[in-house]
């Protein structure tokens, strides 16, 4: 009788198991992809907050503004030296 209540109960563990394994793996998953999600949010809010800050400063700034308007359209004023520094990074300018 022993050996009876040991077989049920290890299939019902058994049983048990093989219900619950792709539900706990697809959990680790969905968390896992959880944090990556965050972390790109978190990403995308500083992005935001730093277009948000230069739009308020082209909107409000004029020194600011000029100080883009210039570089963009490589000009300078008169009298004025201009000193360009290659990037390290290996990146170039849009």
């Amino acid at each position: 009788m022993r050996v009876v209540t040991v077989m049920i109960v290890f299939c019902a563990l058994l049983t048990a198991g093989f219900t619950f394994y792709p539900e706990w793996i697809r959990l680790s998953e969905m968390k896992r992809d959880l944090v990556k999600e965050k972390t790109h949010l978190i990403e995308l809010q500083k992005l935001t907050m730093e277009k948000k800050r230069e739009v308020h400063l082209l909107q409000t700034d004029r020194e600011y503004l000029e100080i883009i308007a210039r570089d963009k359209l490589d000009m300078m004023k008169p009298g004025e030296t201009i000193f360009r520094l290659s990037s390290t990074s290996g990146h170039t300018r849009p």
